[in-house]
C-alpha cells in the first residue's frame, strides 16, 4: 500500500534520519547554497522553492521542527513533536532494527458486510502495522504490536468479531517461503536493487561536463532516487533480520545511498 507523501512528511522523515540521507538541514534558506539546492533535490519537483520555505515555517510553527544556531549557523531539527508525529503516520518505522522476541501475531477476523467500513479501516490498520495477510481474514505479524492493536479495537468497538493470537512456533511448513511470500520480498529485492544499481552508476560517472546543464541533470536523478528510496521504505515491513535472506537488498541500498550525500 503505497502511501500519498506531502512534502511536510518529506521533511519530517528526512530530520529523523527514517531515511538515510540526513538529519539536520544547513542553512535552509540561502538558494545559492550547495547543502540547500540538495536538499530542493530531494524535495518532489512539482513543489516550488517558495511554497517549500513556507512549509518549513508553518511546521516551525506547529513545534514539529526547530532553528537551532551551531557555530554561527542556522541548522534546522526535528522536535518531540515531529518525532511523535512520525510516530503516528508512519507507525511501521518504529520497527527498524528491533530485536525479534521469536513471536508471530496472528489476527482473525470476521466482520459481516454490514460493516464493510469497519472491516476495510481494520485491514488498512493492519497493513499500517506491516501485517501480511495469510488468508483472506488471517493476517500474520512478527512485531509486538500489542498495545497498538488494543487501542484500535477498543476505540472501534470491535473487540467481539477480531481476535489477536500471539504464536510461539511454526510447526509445520518453510517459513522461509512463507515470509517471502506474505510480504512480497521479491519486489521489494527488485526495488532495492534498482535503487543501488541506479546510485552506484551516479557515483562512477566520470563524466566532468562542468556545467550548469550537467548538475541540473544530476540533481534531477538523485532526486528520483531519493523518492523512489523512501517509497520503498513506506511500503518495507521491516521484517526482523531474522526473517530475512543473507545479503539483503534493502541494506546495501541504504549503505550506498548515504553516500549520494557525501560525493
Amino acid at each position: 500500500m503505497k502511501k500519498l507523501l506531502r512534502p511536510g512528511d518529506v521533511l519530517l522523515l528526512g530530520l529523523a534520519g527514517a531515511v538515510d540521507i540526513f538529519e539536520e538541514i544547513k542553512d535552509p534558506f540561502e538558494i545559492s547554497n550547495i547543502t540547500a539546492r540538495e536538499i530542493y533535490g530531494w524535495v518532489p519537483g512539482r513543489f516550488r522553492r517558495s511554497n517549500f520555505s513556507r512549509m518549513v515555517w508553518r511546521r516551525i510553527k506547529t513545534g514539529e521542527i526547530e532553528k537551532q544556531i551551531k557555530n554561527g549557523e542556522i541548522y534546522l531539527r526535528l522536535t518531540s513533536a515531529g518525532e511523535n508525529k512520525i510516530v503516528r503516520d508512519f507507525p511501521m518505522l518504529n520497527f527498524q532494527n528491533k530485536k525479534w522476541d521469536g513471536k508471530w501475531r496472528v489476527v482473525i477476523f470476521d466482520i459481516k458486510e454490514m460493516n464493510r467500513y469497519l472491516r476495510d479501516r481494520l485491514r488498512d490498520k493492519l497493513k499500517e502495522l506491516s501485517f501480511g495477510m495469510l488468508q483472506k481474514s488471517v493476517w500474520i505479524t512478527p512485531h509486538d504490536i500489542g498495545k497498538d492493536m488494543r487501542e484500535f479495537l477498543e476505540e472501534k468497538k470491535l473487540g467481539a468479531t477480531v481476535f489477536v493470537l500471539e504464536v510461539t512456533d511454526i510447526l509445520a511448513g518453510d517459513r522461509d517461503i512463507l515470509v517471502r511470500k506474505i510480504w512480497d520480498l521479491s519486489f521489494l529485492e527488485k526495488s532495492y536493487n534498482e535503487i543501488y544499481d541506479e546510485v552506484y552508476a551516479i557515483l562512477n560517472d566520470r563524466v566532468q561536463l562542468g556545467t550548469a546543464y550537467f548538475k541540473k541533470v544530476r540533481l534531477e536523478k538523485i532526486q528520483k532516487i531519493r523518492e523512489k528510496y523512501l517509497q520503498t521504505l513506506l511500503v518495507d515491513p521491516y521484517l526482523p533480520k531474522e526473517l530475512l535472506p543473507k545479503d539483503w537488498a534493502g541494506e546495501k541500498a541504504g549503505k550506498v545511498i548515504k553516500k549520494l550525500r557525501e560525493k
